[in-house]
């Protein structure tokens, strides 16, 4: 089923490196793929430097997919392509994170970082991660301090989870800190069924990465449990055997069907158009899609919360910092940012 893709759809649309397209489509594209693996590798020697800073602060984060996940999976930092750093440090370390960047000659966008503590605490309510980027060495950080929008549990177990599964390997000559094996697999299994596995490069990774290395089967079905994330795996596999029929299957601890959300998640991979305009029903089949991930009600409260909720109002420093205000604005602030830009 991968053939039905041309190389350039795969590295455009699906965003899978030449050297993955190669190994695939068992091609050669020759020295197609070396100003790639340059420009990976330049990003790699700013992450090293910024290791360095981050530890002197004494500031606790771990690396998200990126450099660490292709060498993880292929024993090459620069295989698998990633635009941006994605790092995670706890709530509380997020000033001086910002802070490191900033020095750094890093700028904020979508959303600042606050300097009112009340507002500070709205972005850590209603957010994830902050978006900054350096002008000059055209490097993108994502700051986050949730791995998800969405609550699987309380903030407390899954920071709890995060602890009994962060592991430190050498990078580079630095030690840095990653996710656990059997928890990197559900994170981004979570990841990509959050996101319909619109983009096949995610859903090669995690093939790419089950087929080698061998993970605790125990250890990851006890992590998806208490995630209640078994509905994400199913999605997962049901894909899988669409794109990749010869491929192992994950563990997985339910036996109910997720044939209704796997064939949307289809859908999204087959279209020739990443995140399109949607209309108001495939909005709402969008919205009943994300809500049937978990079994939870807080998780789909959050859903719910998510959509009436706008991150972009964050830049409006004159509404009051109350959750309540941000929602009532909501419908007015889609209206506004089409014709406001907020000093």
């Amino acid at each position: 089923m991968i053939r039905q893709f041309s190389r350039d759809t795969l590295h455009e649309r699906h965003r899978l490196s030449h050297q993955q397209i190669d190994r695939l489509l068992n091609e050669n594209s020759g020295k197609k793929y070396l100003p790639e693996k340059l420009e990976q590798l330049n990003k790699i020697g700013y992450l090293i430097e910024l290791a360095d800073l981050l530890n002197q602060k004494n500031i606790w984060w771990l690396v998200l997919k990126g450099p660490l996940l292709s060498e993880r999976i292929y024993g090459d930092p620069t295989i698998r392509l990633w635009k941006d750093f994605d790092l995670l440090t706890k709530p509380e370390h997020v000033t001086s994170f910002v802070s490191v960047l900033i020095d750094q000659g890093f700028k904020h966008e979508k959303v600042d970082w606050p300097e009112s503590e009340k507002r500070r605490e709205m972005v850590l309510h209603f957010g994830k991660n902050l978006e900054m980027f350096h002008p000059q060495k055209g490097i993108s950080i994502e700051v986050h301090w949730k791995l998800f929008d969405d609550r699987l549990t309380t903030s407390k177990k899954m920071w709890e989870i995060i602890e009994n599964n962060t592991e430190s390997t050498i990078f580079s000559g630095k030690s840095i800190q990653r996710l656990s094996l059997e928890f990197e697999l559900l994170y981004l299994i979570i990841h990509g069924s959050i996101h319909a596995w619109f983009r096949l490069k995610w859903l090669t990774d995690i093939r790419d990465l089950y087929e080698k290395q061998t993970i605790d089967a125990g250890k990851f079905l006890s992590i998806t449990k208490k995630l209640n994330a078994s509905r994400f795996v199913c999605i997962y596999n049901y894909v899988l055997n669409v794109f990749f029929p010869s491929a192992k299957l994950l563990p997985i601890n339910q036996s109910r069907s997720c044939k209704k959300l796997g064939k949307y998640a289809l859908r999204e991979i087959r279209n020739e158009v990443v995140k399109p305009k949607h209309n108001f029903t495939e909005t709402l089949r969008a919205i009943r899609y994300r809500m049937s991930l978990s079994p939870k009600l807080r998780y789909k409260l959050d859903v719910l919360r998510l959509i009436t909720f706008g991150k972009p109002d964050l830049k409006f420093s004159w509404i009051p910092d109350h959750p309540v205000f941000f929602y009532l604005f909501r419908p007015f602030g889609l209206i506004i940012r089409k014709f406001y830009t907020p000093h």
